[in-house]
């Protein structure tokens, strides 16, 4: 290693930086968040609207809306078949 060789050689390359590695959002929720802000509200929306007992009071709730409001000959699909006879 000379000082003629040393003179002729071009300087050592700098390794390249390492890309850092991407964060999926849809599993990382501190990655979600820089995306989405709302995120963690919506969650627990979504938690909440699938809470069992809620399910089940919602269910009662169309059921009973359904007896009183949809019965009887005046329903869309037999008011629309009677077109057809």
């Amino acid at each position: 290693n000379s000082t003629e060789v040393q003179s002729v050689l071009r300087p050592k390359l700098e390794a390249p930086m390492k890309a850092p590695m991407k964060r999926n959002p849809l599993r990382v929720m501190e990655a979600m968040v820089q995306l989405n802000p709302y995120a963690p509200e919506a969650k627990e929306a979504e938690k909440k609207r699938r809470d069992p007992a809620l399910v089940k009071e919602r269910k009662a709730a169309s059921k009973a809306y359904n007896k009183r409001h949809k019965r009887g000959p005046d329903t869309f699909y037999k008011t629309l078949m009677k077109a057809f006879e």
